[in-house]
């Protein structure tokens, strides 16, 4: 459970609620995945997309807001 403020009224709010998050999650797993099966099949440079998608996680941990779930609500969950 997360506690969500907007507008000084707070609210619970579970991870499940947030898609966009969820998505993100699944997103940044998949790269991962893909990063690292294709730095054993193929090339180590492909190490780098693992790293990428590491440092855009703390990135996010870091700063309490996810780039990636504003761009995936923003473009892909029109309502």
């Amino acid at each position: 459970m997360f506690l969500l403020t907007l507008k000084n009224q707070a609210e619970k709010v579970r991870l499940a609620d947030i898609t966009s998050l969820r998505i993100s999650f699944a997103v940044a797993s998949l790269l991962i995945i893909i990063g690292v099966t294709l730095a054993h099949f193929v090339h180590v440079g492909f190490l780098a997309l693992p790293l990428l998608v590491a440092g855009g996680l703390s990135f996010s941990a870091l700063a309490g807001w996810c780039p990636m779930s504003i761009i995936i609500e923003k473009y892909f969950m029109r309502k």
